[in-house]
C-alpha cells in the first residue's frame, strides 16, 4: 500500500475581509510557518507521501519549505468552509485514487503513521467526539482507495449536502461542513460511540475517535510536555496554534536528525519545553 496523499487548504485573508476565518488570530507569516510544520510532519511520518495544498492565486507560500503541489482555484472568503469543501470535492473527483487521500486542516501535526489504519477495510474515515451539536469534526477525513467509486460518491454527497442544506445563516463561512458530515453519516453522538464501521449507500464509513485521530490538547504547554505518544493526529485548534512550534521542536524535529544527534537534541528540547511548561503553570492565575 503506497503512502497516502495529504491534502490541506489555505487561502490568505484579504485586507478588509470580514467574518469568521481560521487564521484571524495569526499574521500571514505565522500561518505559513504553521503550514510548513504540517507538511514537515507528513514527510517525517510518511516519507513517500505527496503533499497538496488547495488555495487561490492570490495566496503567498514563501516560507513553506516542504515540497508540495499547489492547486489554485476560486475562493469566496465570505464562505470559506464551503469554498474549502468545493475545492476538496473537485480534487477528489479528479483523483485517480492511486493512493488513499487524507484531507486535513492546516493546524495539524502528524504524530505517528496512519499506515496501520489504512491496512483496514473501509472506504471513508471520519473522526468523532462526544459532542452533541457537532459530533463529527471536519478537520480530518480519510478517503481510502480500496473502492474509489464509493469514496468519491460519499464525498460528492457530502459536498452537495453542505451546499444545498447547510450553507445558510453563516454556515458557509464556518461549521456547515460538520453539520453536513453528520447528516451523511446519520448517527447521533450516542450511536457513534457504539460502532466502528457503518455502511451508508454502499460506502463503508470507519468511525475514528478524535481522542486518537484528531486530538486537541488543552491550551497549556504542560498538556503537550510528554509528547502525547498515544495520539496519532494532533489538531491545534484556535489559540492552541501557539503550541505547534514547541511540540515540533521537542518531539518531531529531533526525529529528522542523524541518529547520533537525535537523542541529545531530543533530551535538550524536551527539557526546555518542560521548563517553559513549569514556568507557565507557576504564572497561571490560581
Amino acid at each position: 500500500m503506497p503512502d497516502p496523499a495529504f491534502v490541506s487548504f489555505h487561502a490568505d485573508r484579504p485586507a478588509g475581509a470580514a467574518g469568521a476565518h481560521p487564521n484571524a488570530n495569526l499574521d500571514a507569516d505565522s500561518y505559513r510557518r504553521m503550514l510548513d510544520l504540517l507538511f514537515r510532519s507528513v514527510r517525517l511520518t510518511h516519507p513517500d507521501a505527496p503533499c497538496v495544498l488547495l488555495t487561490d492565486a492570490g495566496t503567498r507560500l514563501d516560507g513553506v519549505a516542504a515540497s508540495l503541489q499547489r492547486i489554485d482555484g476560486p475562493v469566496d472568503h465570505a464562505a470559506l468552509m464551503l469554498s474549502r469543501t468545493l475545492a476538496q470535492a473537485a480534487f477528489v473527483d479528479g483523483s485517480d485514487f492511486a493512493r488513499p487521500l487524507v484531507l486535513l486542516d492546516s493546524d495539524i501535526l502528524l504524530n505517528g503513521s496512519l499506515r496501520p489504519l489504512l491496512a483496514e477495510d473501509f472506504d471513508v474515515g471520519v473522526t468523532w467526539r462526544p459532542q452533541r451539536e457537532m459530533p463529527i469534526n471536519g478537520g480530518l477525513l480519510v478517503l481510502h482507495n480500496r473502492r474509489p467509486a464509493a469514496s468519491k460518491a460519499f464525498f460528492a454527497r457530502f459536498a452537495r449536502t453542505y451546499r444545498d442544506r447547510f450553507a445558510s445563516g453563516g454556515n458557509a463561512a464556518w461549521y456547515g461542513d460538520q453539520h453536513a458530515l453528520q447528516e451523511c453519516v446519520g448517527l447521533t453522538r450516542e450511536e457513534l460511540a457504539r460502532h466502528t464501521v457503518v455502511e451508508r449507500d454502499g460506502c463503508r464509513i470507519r468511525l475514528l475517535p478524535c481522542d486518537t485521530f484528531n486530538f486537541s490538547p488543552d491550551n497549556r504547554l504542560e498538556a503537550i510536555a510528554d509528547g502525547l505518544p498515544a495520539k496519532l493526529v494532533l489538531h491545534f485548534k484556535g489559540q492552541r496554534k501557539r503550541l505547534m512550534q514547541p511540540f515540533w521542536d521537542a518531539f518531531l524535529a529531533p526525529q529528522a536528525q542523524r541518529w547520533w544527534l537525535r537523542r541529545w537534541r531530543a533530551r535538550r528540547a524536551v527539557a526546555r519545553l518542560q521548563a517553559l511548561a513549569a514556568a507557565e503553570a507557576a504564572a497561571a492565575p490560581r
